[in-house]
């Protein structure tokens, strides 16, 4: 059992700990699984629909919740797609296996910085919800992903940043301190996840820096919007498309 600070070298560890209760925590955010709707339809809307069969990766998947998202929002669109998920967090990845899925969705364990070394396929789209503020190195994560896509590939990132306005990390601390943090000592019984899980957020870039960061690492072009709600300027969508070689 870890116990004290978690650092971000333990957070497999720290999921596996949390996975039998991670789904009810996030099931108290009433906007959670519409946001990942969000982002998987962000992606679908630039994946080829000529393509009836694409392969799509879903990276930091946990358990599951996002891959549910990206294979509604395929079906929506009347693809039959391939999706890995794909999760450095054996416990997580536990959770997901034991829900009801088709045949073309499947699991993996990895993590994203080491894509390139996992024998997968290319990928029409990769869909990467709350990942990149807890890889320990967001450049070469991005590398891997630009490396893994189709040529006109698409990525779609969903993660929280406040490093861009004061106003945001005000409101992201409140809520964390008021709500959050509370629940994750009754709920989840394991508070030290999420209160690393809040300073992430506090210590990841802004917004603009990392869309400059989604350029330098080859993708050609690059946009991102925020949510709305009391998320909106915490909770932001950013897109990166690949280049013709």
């Amino acid at each position: 059992m870890l116990r004290g600070m978690l650092e971000k070298h333990q957070l497999s560890a720290g999921f596996d700990q949390a996975a039998d209760t991670y789904d009810a925590m996030v099931s108290l955010n009433p906007g959670y699984k519409r946001h990942l709707q969000l982002a998987a339809e962000s992606l679908l809307s630039h994946v080829d629909v000529s393509n009836p069969r694409p392969v799509l990766l879903d990276l930091g998947c946990g358990s599951g919740l996002s891959t549910r998202a990206l294979l509604a929002a395929a079906h929506r669109r009347g693809m039959d797609p391939t999706i890995i998920g794909v999760d450095s967090s054996a416990g997580m990845l536990a959770q997901a296996r034991r829900r009801d899925w088709p045949e073309g969705v499947s699991f993996r364990e990895g993590r994203a910085e080491e894509l390139s070394q996992m024998n997968l396929p290319r990928a029409d789209g990769v869909l990467a919800c709350y990942l990149l503020r807890n890889v320990t190195d967001v450049d070469a994560t991005l590398r891997a992903i630009e490396g893994q896509l189709c040529e006109r590939g698409t990525f779609v990132a969903e993660d929280y940043s406040v490093a861009d306005s004061a106003t945001a990390r005000v409101i992201w601390s409140t809520v964390n301190q008021i709500i959050i943090l509370p629940l994750a000592s009754v709920v989840a019984r394991n508070r030290d996840l999420y209160e690393y899980l809040h300073r992430s957020v506090d210590d990841f870039m802004g917004v603009r820096e990392l869309a400059q960061r989604i350029l330098l690492a080859g993708f050609a072009t690059v946009e991102s919007r925020s949510v709305d709600g009391w998320q909106n300027g915490i909770l932001h969508l950013v897109r990166g498309t690949k280049p013709l070689t």
